[in-house]
């Protein structure tokens, strides 16, 4: 046992006695934190500070290197990581309360601004302790940070959540299937999160001769020992995979979404793909744009995809695979990133997430433009509202599907998407 581990024993034996922390403790060991260490070394060690006198001193950088063993020189503005729990404690921490800490003396919450948890009691305040935290949230990152790099996902999440704010409204009655997809997507009762893609891994690959794969992505092993397939300089190899880059498509896609009359703010959040673990996958909604080129966690939902999107050049044609052709389909469609007249192709499949709780949207095209396409035919409503007209009647739900979409791409952008096939689901 090391210095700090004997420090924070001796802490927590002090504390035993003390309700708040005696509150923690039944938190932590609650069926939403057990399985979850990260969230749960989170909470204990803000409200050891806390409730020890330190509340004032914790920040952002310092949580980054004690709970998530980031190196000193670790950079917040690039590695959004303690933003991101921080923002998935406060709801699992809503959560228990609505639930099996429904009849607990007191509540804990973490306001938004600030990483120092308030203490109170059902009716009122508890200790002068407790009081001593400051409650007001403080300012969130300015402006200024859209002046850095407007393609680093970590600055949309500080960024976003006043327009969730601002646009949020009351959910539309009407039964279009856009509606219907909408309120399936974002649920009171499930967190969704909207998932930019990584483009650093586009730029890696180009370095390195090879995408990421999951096996390595997930838990960072790629950054750590970076592998080429031929001659490469590995210490920019290493820059390249440091840096959060995502594209301005994806970025506007996810805001784009946040403003619908659907979403719900306090229970969506934007997250790097760096940052998703597994089960999300299982837990919670999730909106994925990109490829798997730029998002190894493709990987773990094509298995259930029928147009199935093959993007690696080292691994064949690049190509859309259809695993079950109706008449009339092909069993695969071709792309040529050379084609003289920029004829594209991308995808939009609304499915179950891993555990079948859940739902997944995943738009993804060969490039930028591909995606950006898909992703305006599913959040515009028009084209998906005509596409999908006989599902819009009645109160059934949205039933599951896919479709192929053909674009042509003109200086980088794509013209409007056009369905090549489509499969609904029963």
């Amino acid at each position: 046992m090391d210095i700090r581990d004997q420090r924070e024993n001796a802490r927590d034996a002090a504390l035993a006695d003390n309700p708040r922390w005696q509150l923690v403790q039944r938190i932590v060991a609650s069926p939403g934190f057990v399985n979850s260490q990260r969230l749960a070394a989170f909470l204990l060690y803000v409200s050891r500070q806390t409730l020890t006198g330190n509340g004032d001193a914790l920040n952002e950088r310092l949580i980054g290197e004690t709970v998530f063993e980031r190196s000193p020189d670790y950079d917040p503005r690039d590695d959004n990581i303690v933003r991101s729990h921080a923002s998935r404690l406060r709801a699992r921490l809503e959560e228990y309360f609505e639930r099996e800490g429904d009849s607990e003396p007191i509540r804990v919450s973490i306001p938004r601004g600030s990483y120092a948890p308030v203490f109170k009691g059902v009716a009122a305040e508890t200790s002068p302790q407790a009081d001593s935290v400051p409650e007001e949230v403080k300012p969130a990152a300015g402006p200024r940070l859209w002046a850095i790099l407007c393609t680093v996902a970590g600055l949309v999440i500080a960024a976003v959540p006043a327009v969730w704010v601002v646009n949020y409204r009351q959910h539309s009655s009407q039964q279009t299937p856009s509606h219907k997809l909408w309120s399936q997507m974002f649920r009171k009762d499930q967190q969704t999160l909207i998932v930019p893609a990584d483009s650093s891994l586009v730029i890696a690959r180009l370095l390195t001769g090879h995408q990421v794969a999951l096996s390595n992505y997930a838990g960072g092993r790629y950054r750590q020992d970076p592998d080429c397939a031929k001659p490469c300089d590995l210490a920019m190899v290493k820059t390249v995979e440091s840096l959060r880059y995502t594209s301005m498509s994806d970025l506007e896609f996810a805001v784009k979404i946040t403003r619908l009359p659907e979403a719900i703010p306090d229970r969506t959040e934007i997250r790097y793909a760096r940052d998703i673990e597994l089960k999300d996958l299982k837990e919670s909604n999730l909106i994925l744009a990109g490829s798997q080129e730029a998002d190894p966690w493709m990987a773990a939902i094509s298995g259930q995809m029928n147009f199935v999107v093959h993007d690696d050049p080292a691994a064949g044609a690049l190509r859309v695979e259809n695993r079950h052709p109706q008449q009339g389909e092909k069993g695969e469609y071709s792309y040529d990133p050379h084609d003289a007249q920029h004829r594209g192709l991308a995808t939009i499949a609304f499915l179950p997430n891993l555990s079948g709780k859940g739902s997944l949207l995943v738009v993804q095209g060969f490039s930028h433009a591909g995606t950006q396409a898909a992703a305006e035919f599913v959040s515009g409503g028009t084209d998906l509202d005509t596409l999908l007209r006989d599902y819009g009647v009645g109160s059934a739900p949205l039933p599951h599907f896919e479709i192929l979409l053909a674009t042509v791409e003109i200086d980088g952008m794509a013209s409007r998407a056009v369905p090549l096939a489509w499969h609904v689901y029963p």
